[in-house]
């Protein structure tokens, strides 16, 4: 199961994931994050992490789909609060680590996002 909330702020497109980001959940990721990130043409977006409790490949493809939306967007996208060691040696398998600002929160995320 996955929840998912998302709060604009300031030009930012807050996200916050809690639960499982896998197969099974990818579509209502998609459906709900991807769709409002591409009808609005959101430049900045902010990922947090900390409640998501596992994820797979699907899953990281999903978070890369959503940054290079952003990068064609000519925005900035960042990952915060990776604290879950095993979601974070995951990603970091897939090769992905390198294409994602990391931060350790939000408000660290900001200071990257300077509109």
């Amino acid at each position: 199961m996955l929840k998912i909330k998302m709060e604009f702020k300031k030009g930012i497109l807050f996200i916050r994931l809690d639960g499982i980001l896998n197969k099974k959940t990818i579509e209502k990721f998609d459906n709900e994050v991807l769709s409002v990130v591409l009808v609005n043409k959101l430049k900045y977006i902010v990922v947090n992490l900390d409640g998501v409790c596992e994820v797979d490949e699907k899953g990281v493809d999903a978070l890369k789909e959503l940054n290079d939306i952003i990068y064609n967007f000519n925005g900035k996208s960042a990952l915060c609060s990776l604290t879950n060691t095993k979601v974070k040696n995951i990603i970091k398998e897939y090769d992905y680590i390198n294409d994602f600002y990391e931060y350790e929160n939000e408000l660290n995320a900001l200071g990257m996002i300077k509109i």
